[in-house]
């Protein structure tokens, strides 16, 4: 689906990890390079996400809690005799983990602009231009 896209997205942020993965290998397939054409991010984070190559960034949250949260509903739907299923929300804590599948999308403005590309690509943007000595 991606490639037929006249205009692609730089990113995609996937519903679990094994999608991720696919659509990793989907864009390897493709030759479209995973962070510097396409970005993916996954949910779970499951225990392969972290060998992936480039290893996949992804949402990952407590399955306890999950658990926790899902137990909660249950009980809080059966305790009010109701057939009728009413609008509750409920907050589950995720913290995205930053690896290797990810990246700054590239710029319209920065392709039409060498010397800010190359002080993009250096780290360096037009409102930092610190530069580190050794």
């Amino acid at each position: 689906v991606l490639l037929s896209m006249r205009e692609r997205p730089t990113g995609v942020l996937c519903s679990n990890d094994m999608t991720a993965i696919g659509v990793m290998r989907e864009a390897y397939d493709y030759g479209i390079r995973v962070p510097e054409d396409l970005s993916v991010v996954g949910f779970d984070d499951i225990r392969l996400a972290q060998f992936m190559i480039p290893p996949l960034t992804t949402v990952q949250m407590s399955q306890t809690e999950l658990a926790n949260l899902a137990f909660k509903a249950l009980l809080n739907h059966v305790e009010s005799n109701s057939s009728s299923l009413k609008h509750t929300e409920y907050d589950l804590h995720t913290t995205l983990v930053v690896r290797k599948s990810t990246a700054l999308a590239p710029s319209i403005a920065v392709a039409e602009n060498p010397i800010e590309s190359r002080r993009l690509a250096s780290g360096m943007t037009s409102h930092s231009r610190t530069a580190k000595r050794g």
